[in-house]
């Protein structure tokens, strides 16, 4: 079985070198006068490098050939459907409840889910994220947080 990172470097590669010479025909310009190809070269050239890279790493590997198997190996699916269920209920009640409220206990119960963090500790982690959150998003960005029941409060 071949390494599963040979096609996808090689397919990065054509589609970087693709992109290189797509922005060309649009116009590189200067460093003072960027035209429209300019930002796209330099992304075209780094997808160009990375997946480079990829194909040298990937055939110097003298790792064994994996397969969609290991790929899935040592899931947790109920961990997963936990979580699954735990944003589709954030979703739901984010708008009634407020972000504040709704993101503060989702967190704790994020946090519970593969780490065993003492109780207290996930409650400051939980604590200092939706606090930082509110602060870079509401008072920074000024985006406009659901307030929930605490709207004649904040």
């Amino acid at each position: 079985m071949r390494n599963p990172d040979h096609p996808s470097s090689l397919f990065w590669l054509v589609a970087g070198i693709g992109i290189v010479f797509g922005s060309l025909k649009y116009g590189f310009g200067s460093l003072q006068a960027p035209g429209a190809g300019f930002i796209t070269f330099f992304a075209g050239a780094i997808l160009i490098l990375l997946s480079a890279g990829l194909l040298v790493s990937s055939i110097r590997s003298q790792e064994p050939e994996s397969g969609l198997r290991l790929l899935w190996k040592g899931l947790e699916a109920r961990k997963v459907l936990y979580v699954l269920i735990l944003l589709v209920i954030y979703a739901l009640l984010l708008k009634h409840v407020g972000f504040l409220i709704s993101t503060f206990v989702l967190l704790i119960f994020l946090f519970r889910v593969k780490a065993n963090y003492h109780l207290l500790n996930v409650i400051l982690m939980s604590f200092l994220v939706t606090a930082g959150s509110y602060l870079l998003f509401q008072v920074w960005l000024k985006v406009q947080l659901p307030k929930g029941i605490l709207g004649g409060i904040i």
